[in-house]
């Protein structure tokens, strides 16, 4: 009689990474085919709003092509704007004439004291001729300026800051972490003194490290007031230099309420906030000048065929005394692109692209 044979059958260890690989990116798969169709996705339906359009509002009149990348407009004068570029260190003077002048600068401390200081997370601007660089986690702010070798530093207080704002020669508005409430709050710093004054009752304090209320900081030397826009709401805050609240208006759009979920996530015994759900900008970026707040939306009105809204970055414009909503303009993207950062000044927008800086002329009478 024949003996009967067993085998004992061990999984093919490669197979078996093989088939857990493909469940998860099938898991994957599922998880973001249920987000588009039931999650909350910006645009996919009517946002609740329309818009009214100043006719002929902006005339592009100039424009200046780099082979550089473009980061932000950190600062401005009657004659020339600054720019900062992909390269650590390095600042783009274009004239604002006709002549397209433009001139490579080099911050004169950041090789100095990045190391030095152990600065990360930089921020630098520009209010001729000084220049200012903000260490955000240090945190400290360094002065100089393109012609001077002399430097001023100042250490603040334990604390990083996301947000600054030159409300004067001597005055900083930041907005800047308080451990005590694992939130970030306004406080105005006095270069001069190194005096720092927190603020009392202007933020919405919710426990994350700031980030569900992060937004955009902007003073205005017309009204004298500063004002915060938040990214992730239709939420504008303004007060005075006194960190005295004075109005609390809203963008045109419905978004009354934060849609993003935050937690503290931990990892190799470290722990941080971060957001648990996507992070939908309702407004990516903005700019005040003379009393009015030019916002870059991300949300299409109700009246915009989808063409119309990618073909285009739309501003609306506010007046920042009344909060009533003036009307929209519309700038056409560049080699497919939206702008990126914009500033607006007297008569005129100036656009910033991935490689490009365009001038527009406002229409005459906007401001009033």
């Amino acid at each position: 009689m024949a003996g009967i044979a067993c085998y004992t059958v061990y999984p093919d260890p490669d197979m078996k990474s093989y088939l857990y690989l493909l469940l998860t990116l099938l898991s994957a798969g599922v998880i973001l085919l249920l987000v588009f169709h039931f999650g909350d996705i910006p645009n996919r339906y009517k946002n609740g709003f329309k818009r009214k359009y100043f006719p002929g509002a902006c005339v592009a009149v100039r424009k200046i092509d780099r082979k550089d990348t473009l980061h932000e407009i950190i600062g401005t004068t009657p004659w020339n704007i600054y720019i900062t570029t992909a390269t650590e260190g390095e600042v783009l003077q274009l004239s604002r004439g006709p002549d397209n002048t433009v001139r490579r600068l080099k911050i004169p401390f950041f090789t100095r004291f990045y190391d030095s200081l152990g600065l990360s997370n930089l921020s630098i601007k520009i209010d001729s001729p000084y220049i200012y660089l903000f260490a955000e986690n240090k945190p400290a702010i360094i002065k100089t300026s393109f012609d001077s070798g002399s430097f001023e530093v100042r250490v603040l207080p334990p604390g990083p800051f996301t947000r600054e704002a030159m409300a004067g020669a001597d005055c900083f508005i930041l907005r800047k972490f308080d451990p005590r409430i694992t939130d970030q709050v306004f406080v105005r710093y006095t270069f001069s003194t190194g005096s720092l004054k927190k603020e009392d009752g202007i933020s919405q304090v919710y426990g994350d490290g700031g980030i569900i209320t992060d937004g955009q900081l902007h003073f205005d030397p017309e009204t004298k007031k500063l004002y915060y826009i938040y990214f992730y709401k239709n939420l504008l805050l303004a007060f005075d230099t006194a960190l005295t609240i004075t109005n609390r208006f809203f963008s045109i759009d419905t978004v009354g309420s934060f849609k993003i979920r935050t937690a503290m996530v931990r990892n190799e015994g470290t722990a941080a906030f971060t957001n648990v759900t996507p992070a939908h900008v309702i407004n990516k970026a903005n700019d005040v000048r003379q009393g009015l707040l030019f916002n870059m939306s991300a949300l299409k009105a109700d009246n915009e065929s989808d063409k119309f809204f990618s073909d285009n970055s739309i501003l609306d414009v506010v007046d920042l005394k009344t909060g009533v909503y003036r009307g929209s303009i519309y700038l056409p993207v560049l080699n497919g692109s939206k702008l990126s950062r914009f500033i607006a000044s007297d008569s005129s927008v100036i656009g910033l692209y991935t490689n490009s800086v365009v001038f527009y002329d406002l229409r005459p009478g906007l401001h009033r």
